[in-house]
């Protein structure tokens, strides 16, 4: 039987000592990460995308393009993708990696209040993982301004986007994180979900012209279409003989639905974690 600390254990000195216990638990959380073999991952994948998109557009088109929408638009297509890789590997083992290794049986026993361990390893994840996004979009930008001589200003945008869907798609792998207890099948879920079932949920929904107002993964289109700037539109297919609308998310409400999923997917994980027993 697991056993539980008093309840004074917990009881903190106010929110002074909150905070200093969400810093404590990010700084070596930060180390963590620093030295695992998923931040190695995940650069090297974000180093593989960027050198990719490059060698194929010059191999295909002779040169990188010289206008600067053009030339950021090679590059934010798959940043979504790279997003959800990204709080797969840093989010989603988060809390089932403390129920897989119990190490956390070595930290609650002190006073150390759950939500503030909570926060500190989750910040440090969004520190790691929206660090080398923003990295990749100052590459992006810096090459920008080598190749064509300046920088689409909606690729800021884009990148405040990107790090809004991290929070969104990080509080999804947080709560899918609180469900299980092996780090390695919550990253396989969270994928699973965030690539695969979210994308046929959207894309069946279209073929019947509803609008998938809900899902997270077609706000997350709004990463890229704020420099492409494409609206809604209708297509007629001649074979099915009726009209397919493809939907894209006005600005307003991509942010809108993000925000929503981030706010109650951290919340719900926060709560299933401080009632989960170790």
């Amino acid at each position: 039987m697991t056993q539980t600390a008093p309840a004074e254990t917990y009881a903190g000195k106010g929110i002074g000592d909150d905070i200093r216990q969400i810093g404590v638990v990010t700084k070596y959380e930060l180390l963590k990460h620093l030295r695992s073999r998923r931040m190695f991952i995940f650069i090297g994948l974000a180093m593989l995308l960027f050198a990719l998109i490059t060698v194929l557009t010059i191999v295909l088109d002779g040169k990188l393009p010289g206008d600067p929408k053009t030339f950021i638009q090679e590059y934010l297509g798959l940043v979504s993708l790279l997003m959800i890789i990204g709080v797969s590997l840093f989010c989603a083992p988060l809390i089932a990696s403390e129920f897989e290794e119990r190490t956390a049986l070595l930290m609650f026993p002190r006073p150390l209040k759950k939500t503030s361990f909570f926060l500190g390893k989750m910040i440090a994840s969004y520190i790691v993982c929206g660090g080398i996004i923003a990295i990749y979009y100052v590459v992006c930008i810096v090459l920008s301004l080598i190749n064509t001589g300046g920088v689409y200003t909606a690729t800021f945008g884009s990148l405040g986007m990107a790090l809004l869907f991290m929070l969104g798609a990080g509080g999804f792998a947080l709560l899918i994180s609180s469900v299980f207890s092996k780090g390695s099948t919550a990253i396989i879920v969270t994928i699973a979900i965030l690539l695969l079932i979210f994308n046929i949920i959207d894309g069946t929904l279209s073929l019947f012209n509803i609008e998938p107002v809900f899902s997270l993964t077609y706000a997350g289109i709004d990463i890229s279409n704020i420099v492409d700037g494409i609206s809604t539109y209708e297509n007629y297919i001649p074979q099915l003989d009726r009209t397919i609308t493809t939907y894209y998310p006005s600005h307003g409400l991509a942010v809108s639905i993000i925000a929503i999923w981030a706010a109650v997917t951290t919340f719900l994980s926060l709560l299933m974690f401080r009632r989960r027993e170790f």
